[in-house]
């Protein structure tokens, strides 16, 4: 509080969920203004992927940074105050918030977030081959987008939307099942990689059970990415003899099976039988029995729900990130698919299956992102706004008093990689960390892959310049007609139209799923200026003013 910073026993807190942990400290508090960032019992239980919980639902969610609050015995931070942060140009500030919700407003991006979540994904991601299926082995699962995606979630279990504070997209979904084996009370519902992570990679299509599976995971405070990752993992490795019962206390891992997969949650939580092995995580747990093959993650940490065979600059998101697989660290993600571009840093579009144009769209996205991080600005606003680098100049100078242009505030987001990249390497990383599993760069196991379609890209190109023109009309009316066309023909069906598409002009079969990733890796390692032990260049730390970092990285104690 305004009032200073104390330090309370939690011990009436430890063993209670994140939902209840959160009550309880904001009636103690005496405030329901007051925030607070929590553990549960995963973190409690060192859960290597637990998570730091706000908001119920919110998530600080990889990394194992809850695993880390509860070795510390740190269940909870509560913080409350009517202390605003200095803003140096008030009215620049809000003449630039104006612009920017104006744009939202008539942003198809942002309708699309808005009327069906992040898993508006799942309805156009099966049909060219982004969505995971049975632990990345299958492609093209009808059952996905049709009883997973985010229309299904609409038409069903789907309470009302909400949104992140001062956020003007409301993106989140509110969800309730009344009642049943998968009863959940109204809270948070699936988003793209819950639904993706613990239904499709499961091969579950249950929607009530996927919505409970990701209920449990916000209260236990775990990732839903490595949750779901692992017990695929676990299940590949049981059908292949690698687990036996001995491991799994006798509990018979399969596919499709919504109950065990609740069961497998509750035990890696409370670390009771297989769960105390599942809590490790895929790599840790790969090492120690085998099958290395279908473990999928880089640098230890679980591949989120986008696959490199539909998206080749996610082959190279992944490897470079530098805490392990994680897809907000570049922007490839959206402009593989049409969404974004770097025009204003002087780069042409890079297709989705061409390596030309690869590695400097993911650095051009990398120093987009650290910034965007840096400063708490949403990828999906970014995104629905095609926004870039001005924008960010934009938001941060009114706000900081700095004069940024847009070339000083990408030195800027350069130097902030950098650091990270030099921090990494200090932990051990090197050009041996920077590789991705070989089973998400080849063909898949399973699925006829040969209908997928390359429409969405060119149709994505579209959005952004339908959204400005919108905006520049600003005739409510007319994006109210374009919201019923959305909302009631244009998603619900889009699924259906892009397979019928692909079996019109598909691609050529399983060739054209060989992710080419020695050459985009390269390429991006020449550009970075990256040396054969994967660090930074003296001369190119230098160059940056980083002249300290680069005496540590190379004579330091620790190089």
């Amino acid at each position: 509080t305004e009032e200073g910073a104390e330090i309370r026993d939690a011990s009436h807190l430890w063993g209670k969920d994140t939902y209840e942990t959160e009550d309880m400290l904001k009636k103690e508090a005496g405030s329901k203004l007051a925030q607070v960032i929590c553990i549960g019992p995963a973190g409690e239980n060192l859960v290597k992927y637990a998570c730091v919980m706000n908001d119920k639902g919110s998530t600080s969610g990889r990394g194992g940074m809850g695993a880390v609050m509860g070795s510390k015995k740190l269940k909870a931070v509560v913080a409350l105050g009517k202390l605003k942060p200095p803003v140096a140009d008030e009215e620049g500030l809000k003449q630039i918030r104006k612009r920017l919700n104006e744009a939202i407003k008539y942003s198809l991006v942002a309708e699309s977030l808005r009327s069906f979540g992040s898993n508006v994904h799942m309805t156009y991601g099966m049909a060219i081959g982004d969505v995971p299926v049975k632990n990345w082995r299958e492609a093209m699962w009808d059952d996905g987008p049709e009883k997973l995606g985010g229309t299904a979630v609409a038409k069903t279990i789907l309470q009302k939307n909400r949104s992140c504070y001062g956020c003007s997209v409301g993106c989140k979904r509110i969800t309730r099942v009344e009642s049943g084996p998968f009863a959940a009370s109204l809270g948070p519902g699936p988003e793209y990689e819950a639904a993706v992570s613990l239904g499709t990679l499961q091969r579950m299509s249950n929607l009530e059970a996927n919505n409970k599976a990701n209920e449990l995971c916000d209260r236990y405070g775990m990732d839903v990415i490595s949750t779901g990752s692992t017990i695929a993992y676990a299940t590949e490795a049981y059908e292949s003899g690698i687990l036996t019962d001995n491991e799994t206390g006798g509990i018979k891992l399969g596919w499709n099976q919504p109950e065990t997969l609740i069961d497998l949650i509750k035990k890696i939580a409370f670390r009771k039988g297989i769960g105390d092995i599942l809590a490790e995580g895929t790599r840790a747990i790969s090492e120690r029995y085998g099958g290395k093959e279908f473990a999928i993650h880089v640098k230890g940490l679980e591949c989120p729900m986008h696959d490199p065979r539909a998206l080749w600059g996610m082959a190279l998101t992944y490897a470079t990130s530098i805490r392990g697989a994680c897809h907000c660290s570049d922007t490839n993600l959206y402009a593989d698919m049409g969404l974004l571009d770097h025009k204003d840093l002087g780069l042409k579009r890079s297709w989705p299956f061409k390596t030309e144009g690869k590695a400097i769209q993911t650095i051009a996205g990398q120093t987009k992102c650290v910034l965007a991080n840096s400063a708490l600005i949403c990828e999906f606003m970014l995104a629905s706004i095609c926004g870039g680098m001005q924008e960010m100049v934009d938001m941060i100078n009114p706000v900081t008093g700095f004069d940024y242009t847009i070339e000083e505030l990408t030195k800027v987001g350069e130097r902030i990689w950098y650091i990270k990249r030099a921090l990494g390497n200090l932990c051990g990383a090197t050009r041996e960390d920077d590789r991705v599993p070989r089973r998400i760069l080849e063909p898949h196991i399973e699925g006829d892959t040969s209908n997928l379609t390359t429409i969405l890209y060119p149709m994505n190109m579209t959005m952004g310049p339908t959204g400005r023109l919108l905006d520049k009309i600003g005739s409510e009316k007319l994006m109210n007609i374009v919201r019923k066309v959305e909302n009631k023909f244009l998603f619900p069906n889009l699924y259906k139209v892009m397979k019928t598409t692909g079996k019109l002009f598909g691609l050529s079969g399983n060739k054209k799923r060989k992710v080419p990733f020695d050459e985009m890796i390269g390429e991006y390692y020449r550009l970075r200026d990256i040396d054969d032990k994967g660090r930074p260049s003296r001369e190119r730390l230098e160059s940056l003013g980083l002249g300290d970092v680069a005496d540590t990285l190379f004579s330091g104690p620790l190089a």
